[in-house]
């Protein structure tokens, strides 16, 4: 005579495997955040480096923003120094073509200048703590770092105003955390509190030197 399951046996069996799937797949999901997150992170260094890359070949002078007719940007100039364009866009951005934006207070953009126009560029040895300025970000937000722009491509400071469209503040995708450059090469991430908001100066994090309070004047809006 053979032997098979009774109908018990089968519903134990059922709920057990119900049991393992309800644990499994909230811990599946954090594996996958959490390499998404890690992915984010290598592709702000990979920026950075290209930044660094394009400055050592412009006589340390960083890349503008916009050229004048907003026809090329800055993932435009960096695109030769990095290894695609993909790194342009971190993996939990669903909506956007450009996921990163460059500190606008250092930042020359040339966007909307009068024709003839040419600021002076901001040069890498002009850095006091490259280490503890900021060069890039995740970005996509408006005023209250929630709200989602999409497509946007120059991080707005602290103490500056959103002036266009292509102005964001930081994006917070990763558990309230956002991913960002600094200028010695490294990438982090980090809270808003922990570099954004509630500082003295207020941008404190994105000023040329911290300690010359000149630095951190936010630039006029085109």
């Amino acid at each position: 005579m053979k032997k098979a399951f009774t109908l018990i046996e089968l519903l134990v069996v059922i709920a057990i495997i119900a049991i393992l799937a309800a644990i499994l797949f909230p811990v599946f999901a954090q594996a996958k955040e959490a390499a998404k997150k890690a992915a984010c992170l290598s592709n702000s260094r990979q920026l950075d480096l290209g930044v660094i890359l394009y400055s050592d070949d412009y006589d340390d002078y960083l890349m503008p923003v916009a050229d004048p007719t907003n026809t090329i940007l800055w993932t435009d100039l960096e695109s030769p120094y990095v290894k695609s364009k993909q790194v342009q866009v971190c993996p939990d951005d669903q909506a956007g073509t450009i996921s990163y934006g460059l500190n606008s207070l250092v930042f020359v953009d040339l966007f909307g200048l009068p024709a003839g126009t040419v600021p002076a560029l901001t040069n890498m040895s002009q850095f006091a703590f490259p280490s503890e300025t900021v060069m890039e970000a995740e970005l996509g937000t408006q005023d209250d770092l929630v709200t989602p722009i999409a497509n946007t491509y120059k991080l707005v400071v602290p103490d500056d105003d959103i002036n266009d469209v292509y102005d964001a503040r930081p994006s917070f995708r990763h558990s309230r955390r956002s991913n960002l450059g600094f200028f010695d090469g490294h990438a982090k991430s980090l809270l808003a509190e922990q570099f954004y908001t509630g500082w003295t100066p207020a941008d404190a994090w994105f000023c040329v030197d911290r300690t010359n309070l000149s630095t951190c004047q936010t630039p006029a809006g085109p």
